[in-house]
């Protein structure tokens, strides 16, 4: 043998990977993808007095409208994220985008709440698809040192779009009606279609089967959990329905976890959360949520039904939220780079439980200023900690499995509104009846005392029927019970950011992460046969 042949030749390194040209744009495009999504969370808010008059919602009702939509969405995330993941991500968001139209449509033209309701589900399942989509999309497109900028603008419009739904909302319904809530949807869809035809198509390669099971159980023990909550209120805490969804909550939860731990390829890798920084953000990012969409719901119907301005001037005192969400958001990869994510996420829910804290003092006759002062204070704890919560969850995966990351952070923030909503809607609503009870009984008759329990939007709607002085005495009661109830769960709210404190000292990392994870050896190989016994420390995620 010669000792050219003998000599071993080191293999060529790889090209660097070329940066995509439109990278830029893409991120504009999947920016507003994010903004239909977010925007649809808050918009509808500033509708809810409206809706209560016009169809006699009651505030379990508006619950339901909100909830609604994030509900399905929640439920529906991973499974969703793993179906761009293996199937087309540009291609499913389209779908998800048509299926937002449709829910939008149906919302519009609703004659009743129900099926302002069943719209606003078939809202959430659309947006079940394009979430995920924008977040995993980005991840593929931008290289690691560039990421971190690039999500921080992701989460900036999606901020933009939680402060500017109310106002937005408040404007068309001055002018139209509720259903300009809904109708405002089409025309940014349609430029967001338009907009795909700059991304391209990218997949998961490896040929892997969907976790039906695992998405089956996850969204049916989401949906009891929210119900059981949501109408715990109303049935009754000990009654049959509520225990037995809280129980059938439990029970498929559990089955979800037992089935994630031996799925071939699950919905919701368990692996990932071995990563303190993963599981640090996720719960982190749930609780910011828990606090923030809850806060909007209950300022809106404040400003409106008690204050007694109109939708769109309640919308503009909740539209410097954006502004300092933005401002928090420009901020956050500089200060994070500066001080570590552990500090940064540690002063942001800080700033958020003070503000909620502070709220806990809300009068009737509180002035704008000092209204907007606490709302720019909360919206810029908000927006300091998500940039630096959401990148670390996506480090924190390997970049194949972007859409599970994606929905994951997804799913924390969705989730964490649905609970915030129900559990701090039913807290709020117990208390506002307790008091309307204690406030109201004796000065009215007890058939509106009843109507008055129902919330102030029906009580309103009603107002026309009772007697002038009995209307004014109802309402008056009534507001100082919404009061009362709602400075109680601002204290609900600044314990739970509190604990979320606590929770970023110990699982956030002083330092972020400088690579994104690899996938290891084991999987990154094609899909195993099916038939074949795997061990537990081989198995493919997803």
């Amino acid at each position: 043998m010669s000792s050219s042949e003998s000599t071993s030749v080191a293999p060529a390194a790889p090209p660097p990977t070329e940066r995509d040209p439109k990278r830029w744009l893409i991120l504009a495009v999947m920016s507003l993808g994010t903004l239909i999504v977010f925007l649809d969370l808050t918009v509808v808010n500033t509708a809810l007095p409206a809706i209560s008059r016009d169809l006699g919602a009651s505030t379990s009702d508006l619950q339901w409208v909100v909830d609604s939509y994030v509900l399905v969405l929640a439920g529906m995330l991973m499974l969703a994220g793993s179906i761009g993941d293996r199937y087309g991500r540009k291609r499913w968001m389209t779908g998800g985008l048509l299926f937002f139209a449709l829910g939008s449509v149906v919302a519009a033209t609703a004659g009743s709440v129900e099926a302002i309701i069943a719209g606003r589900a078939i809202q959430g399942f659309g947006a079940a698809f394009v979430l995920p989509a924008t977040l995993s999309i980005v991840t593929n497109t931008f290289d690691r040192d560039e990421r971190g900028k690039a999500i921080a603008i992701w989460t900036a419009v999606g901020g933009i779009g939680i402060g500017l739904g109310p106002a937005i909302g408040g404007y068309l319904i001055d002018r139209w009606d509720w259903s300009a809530a809904f109708w405002i949807h089409l025309p940014v869809i349609a430029v967001a279609l338009i907009g795909l035809s700059v991304v391209k198509e990218s997949r998961d390669p490896r040929h892997i089967g969907l976790d039906i099971p695992g998405a089956v159980t996850a969204t049916l023990g989401i949906s009891a959990l929210v119900f059981a909550i949501i109408q715990g209120n109303e049935a009754g805490w000990t009654s049959p329905l509520i225990i037995g969804s809280f129980v059938a909550s439990a029970v498929l939860l559990t089955a979800f976890v037992a089935i994630e731990r031996r799925a071939p390829y699950p919905m919701l890798p368990l692996k990932f959360f071995k990563n303190r920084d993963f599981t640090g953000s996720v719960l982190v990012i749930g609780i910011m949520f828990f606090a923030g969409p809850a806060t909007f719901f209950f300022l809106t119907q404040f400003f409106q039904l008690v204050q007694g301005r109109g939708p769109f001037e309640a919308g503009l005192l909740i539209l410097p939220n954006a502004g300092a969400i933005v401002i928090a958001s420009g901020l956050a990869p500089p200060v994070t780079a500066k001080i570590g994510p552990k500090r940064t996420v540690m002063i942001s829910v800080s700033l958020m439980a003070i503000a909620a804290a502070l709220f806990t003092g809300i009068e009737a006759d509180w002035t704008a200023g000092i209204e907007i002062g606490l709302i720019m204070l909360f919206g810029f704890g908000f927006g300091l900690g998500l940039p630096a919560l959401t990148d670390s969850i996506m480090a924190a995966v390997p970049v194949e499995d972007a859409g599970v990351g994606s929905a994951v952070n997804d799913v924390s923030r969705e989730l964490g509104s649905a609970l915030g909503i129900a559990a701090l809607g039913s807290f709020i609503s117990g208390i506002y009846r307790g008091n309307v009870d204690e406030v109201l009984g004796g000065q009215v008759d007890d058939d509106v005392v009843e109507v008055a329990k129902e919330g102030l939007g029906v009580l309103a709607s009603q107002s026309q029927t009772l007697a002038p002085d009995v209307a004014q005495t109802a309402f008056t009661g009534a507001s100082e019970a919404f009061i009362d109830a709602m400075n109680s769960g601002f204290w609900l709210s600044a314990a739970v950011l509190a604990t979320g404190v606590v929770v970023a000292a110990i699982l956030i990392p002083n330092t972020a992460r400088t690579d994104q994870v690899e996938r290891s050896d084991s999987e990154t190989s094609r899909a195993p046969d099916p038939g074949a016994e795997l061990e537990p420390d081989s198995v493919s995620v997803l």
